[in-house]
């Protein structure tokens, strides 16, 4: 069996005119992420990241923690997150009894969030400005594929297989993976916490979920703060 851990980005930059960037605390989670795998003795042989700034700070803090500065991190844009913005606009326009707005910065996006995925997955919202709710989820689905496949430029095979990724990717993969409905995908996206790991065992013969949502790494009284879900 060979095994493939999903990483969700740090803590990004909500509410920043540029939300892809990660915070201080997103660095920070990112650096405890790769110190937690060295103290357990775990090396990855492959990191596959998206093309996000975001994706790729995360990679090289989790690197960092590691100790491990010349691993290869891969690029898959396929990895990347949908586009939130172009989400939230037509759903403001479309169907403004849907849209909610108290003032409540982040209590507005989430509950705005849940309602214009439902709204895509359905395609009543035909697409985020790049993509269809379909062309999301096989331009995901394709891109773990590549990352969990036997042959790399190497041309060896891998066993520890890190993918750094977004929320909406990997309640994507679980989906794929599950079965899930799209009720349960939407609300698996906005649960999946910032640095937390999923991983799945796999083979000839299929996945198979073995943990997810782990945010060990930060479950101490000193790092309570540090649990977040932007």
């Amino acid at each position: 069996m060979a095994e493939v851990v999903l990483i969700r980005h740090g803590q990004a930059s909500f509410g920043a005119a540029n939300y892809d960037q990660l915070s201080d605390l997103g660095q920070q989670q990112a650096v405890w992420l790769g110190e937690q795998f060295k103290q357990m003795g775990y090396q990855p042989d492959r990191i596959v990241m998206g093309s996000m700034v975001r994706h790729r700070q995360t990679a090289q803090g989790v690197v960092q923690g590691l100790g491990q500065p010349a691993i290869n991190l891969e690029v898959q844009a396929g990895l990347n997150e949908y586009n939130f913005r172009g989400l939230l606009d037509p759903l403001q326009k479309q169907f403004p009894h849907q849209w909610q707005d108290t003032g409540e910065a982040k209590k507005d996006y989430y509950f705005n969030m849940r309602q214009a995925l439902a709204y895509w997955m359905t395609g009543e919202i035909a697409s985020d400005g790049e993509d269809s709710w379909a062309s999301f989820c096989q331009r995901i689905v394709a891109a773990f594929d590549f990352a969990c496949s036997a042959q790399a430029e190497t041309g060896q095979g891998f066993k520890k297989i890190l993918v750094v990724t977004s929320g909406g990717p990997i309640a994507v993969l679980l989906a794929h993976v599950l079965q899930l409905s799209h009720a349960n995908t939407r609300q698996t996206t906005l649960q999946i916490k910032n640095t937390s790991c999923t991983k799945f065992l796999f083979n000839h013969q299929g996945f198979t979920l073995d943990s997810y949502n782990d945010i060990s790494h930060l479950q101490r009284a000193d790092r309570a703060h540090a649990i977040t879900f932007s």
